[in-house]
Order: structure tokens, then sequence, then C-alpha cells
């Protein structure tokens, strides 16, 4: 993983990577996606719960 690795930027080397390596961009992506979805299945839980 590579600090300066986003799709928008990046570094100016335009070698070709031979993996599929992730950014910190789609790590962080990833992680708030999966937050969001804890946090609605918590919020319908509670909603659930009270009606």
């Amino acid at each position: 993983m590579d600090l300066f690795d986003a799709e928008m930027g990046g570094r100016d080397d335009q070698g070709l990577d031979a993996g599929g390596g992730w950014s910190w961009c789609g790590v962080i992506t990833v992680g708030v996606l999966v937050l969001l979805v804890v946090l609605v299945s918590w919020l319908l839980g509670l909603v659930g719960r009270i009606l």
C-alpha cells in the first residue's frame, strides 16, 4: 500500500504494477462503507425493538 497511490493523483512514475495493490483511498472507502452498513443495521435493529 502506498500513501500517495490514489487514483486522482498519485506518483509520477507511469510504470505498470504487476499486482493489483490497494491504495489508501480504496482502503478508506471500503472502511467507511463497512461502518455505514454496521450503523444502518444497528439503527434498523433499534427501530425494530422500539416498534
